[in-house]
């Protein structure tokens, strides 16, 4: 982890297709971004220019809710290879 709370929100700078901006998100975001781009060789800025191609709303929201889509995609996969996770949601 990147320390500090996971709920405790970041902002950190991204460049954008050359431009950079500034996106807010809890710690536990960030940390599983980086996971993420570590995971399909990218970086956190060429992810997140992969994400704003593919939004319509909020950046923020945007990168939140991908997120949550890859883990859901990798907790899926692992269910249907019949691996067991750690991560499996709260019942």
């Amino acid at each position: 982890m990147d320390g500090g709370p996971l709920g405790a929100m970041k902002k950190r700078s991204v460049v954008i297709t050359g431009h950079r901006t500034s996106v807010s998100l809890e710690n536990a975001f960030w940390d599983a971004l980086k996971a993420i781009a570590g995971r399909r060789n990218f970086t956190v800025n060429q992810l997140v220019t992969e994400i704003d191609k593919q939004r319509d709303g909020n950046l923020s929201s945007a990168i939140r809710v991908y997120v949550l889509t890859s883990l859901q995609t990798d907790l899926a996969n692992a269910r249907s290879a019949g691996q067991t996770s750690a991560a499996e949601p709260l019942q």
